[in-house]
């Protein structure tokens, strides 16, 4: 009996030190990445973005989306990220995104080539 008892106690443990680690753990998703924007069409929660020493630039938002949805309405490219809620906007006006905060915006030189 008491063999029995120290078994089930030592499975019960690992059982739920196993549950422990799993609560622990988290998964991080995709960062989206805008390759070759223009500044002067780049709008962040409606404001232009300028004073930067070039006019392209590549723009990673680091909001670890899990889905992306995209579509097309009127000849603008909308996607959408979840689950941080931040929406990004393309067309012929330029390029927007709302919903993202400035620490999760990170802007890129493109590197040249010699």
């Amino acid at each position: 009996m008491k063999i029995n008892t120290a078994i089930m106690l030592s499975v019960l443990g690992l059982a739920t030190l196993g549950l422990f680690a799993n609560a622990g753990c988290t998964s991080s998703g995709a960062d989206i990445y805008l390759e070759g924007v223009t500044i002067g069409s780049l709008t962040i929660e409606g404001k232009p973005l300028t004073g930067l020493p070039s006019q392209t630039v590549n723009v990673v938002l680091n909001v670890n989306a899990k889905q992306i949805n995209v579509s097309t309405v009127g000849g603008q490219t909308n996607i959408k990220l979840s689950p941080s809620n931040a929406t990004v906007v393309i067309g012929p006006n330029g390029t927007s995104f709302t919903g993202v905060k400035p620490e999760q915006v990170e802007i890129q030189w493109p590197a040249t080539e010699q």
